[in-house]
């Protein structure tokens, strides 16, 4: 399994509705209790989870920006942020944030990893085709947040 850790910036993010019920899913899952980080560690091979919600990436100047990359995975992004967000940032990948409120499995990743990791049959999504990103249901949900960070 690939390492991941929970990034908490000094921001508390608005709108990550059910945080607490996704880290215990996420604990579930792992076996352990999540490691909680405030920044990034350059030498970490894994990746990050970052809550957004209504944080933007130049939340507290650019605080935010700054730590979205490619090994972050932010949770709970609100819909109108996120083009911005692919656009600048680039991150790992997301879930929007009606949908992780609903624990719902589908997320926005890379074309090129989605692409090879793909396995059902879907309708083209040109809606983040332009930022190189699509939207894709890894696994079926059922309402649970193991399932969620399963998907993740």
């Amino acid at each position: 399994m690939i390492e991941i850790k929970l990034l908490k910036v000094n921001i508390e993010p608005i709108g990550v509705d059910n945080l607490d019920s996704f880290i215990q899913g996420l604990n579930n899952v792992l076996d352990r209790e999540i490691d909680i980080v405030t920044e990034i560690d350059s030498s970490f091979n894994g990746y990050y989870l970052l809550p957004m919600g209504f944080m933007t990436p130049e939340s507290r100047d650019g605080f935010v920006k700054q730590n979205i990359n490619e090994k972050v995975f932010l949770l709970s992004v609100i819909n109108s942020n996120i083009p911005g967000i692919l656009e600048e940032c680039k991150p790992a990948g997301i879930t929007n944030w009606m949908l992780f409120r609903n624990a719902s499995t589908a997320i926005i990743g890379k074309t090129k990893v989605i692409d090879k990791i793909r396995t059902q049959n879907e309708d083209d999504d040109e809606m983040y085709e332009d930022y190189g990103y699509d939207e894709y249901v890894p696994i079926p949900f059922d309402g649970t947040y193991e399932t969620v960070a399963k998907a993740i």
